[in-house]
């Protein structure tokens, strides 16, 4: 005799069983849902670039060296704080090369939307550091949403001198106000 057969609030009463049904048809239903809410989106950050209105001799190696550096910082602080996925930079560079723009990338015309499909991304960050002299610099960022294609996020850091610990110094306040944007 089956001993669960002889309660009638067992596992094989009719109700519990529906019940048990319910729950698992809810939970099937849900579980895209809660899977997609736990991963971030991804961002793609595209190289920085630099508008240099001071002709110093020998600056676009420096600057060059320090775009990729403060581009590279940029991603991974934003990934560890974790306000989004940060797709990796050698893809992104490797999509960069292969469009071929020849062009500043902020002023491209909507090739960021381009590039951050190509990297299936779901928000591109953009990005500029403007030099007026020496002394006076501004980090330009665009945060767009891919799908919209609309901007999210434009701000502007401006920051005095030409040197890496400024440079990285404005990438921290950006961060972290990225962080407070997105509730981070």
């Amino acid at each position: 005799m089956n001993i669960l057969k002889c309660y009638p609030g067992s596992i094989e009463s009719p109700k519990i069983v529906q019940l048990a049904a319910f729950v698992a048809l809810i939970a099937c239903i849900l579980s895209p849902v809660a899977s997609k809410a736990a991963q971030r989106e991804r961002l793609v950050v595209l190289p920085f670039e630099i508008v240099d209105n001071t002709p110093v001799p020998g600056g676009s190696t420096r600057h060059q060296k320090m775009l990729e550096k403060i581009t590279g910082f940029i991603g991974e602080t934003i990934e560890n704080e974790g306000i989004f996925d940060v797709v990796s930079q050698q893809q992104v560079n490797d999509a960069v090369n292969a469009a071929r723009l020849g062009t500043y990338i902020h002023t491209c015309n909507l090739c960021e939307y381009d590039l951050a499909e190509m990297v299936e991304g779901d928000k591109v960050m953009i990005g500029w550091i403007y030099k007026m002299s020496m002394l006076i610099l501004t980090m330009h960022i665009e945060v767009k949403d891919v799908e919209s294609k609309k901007t999210v996020i434009s701000k502007a850091y401006d920051f005095r001198g030409d040197n890496e610990k400024a440079w990285l110094r404005a990438a921290r306040y950006m961060v972290r106000d990225l962080g407070e944007m997105f509730g981070k």
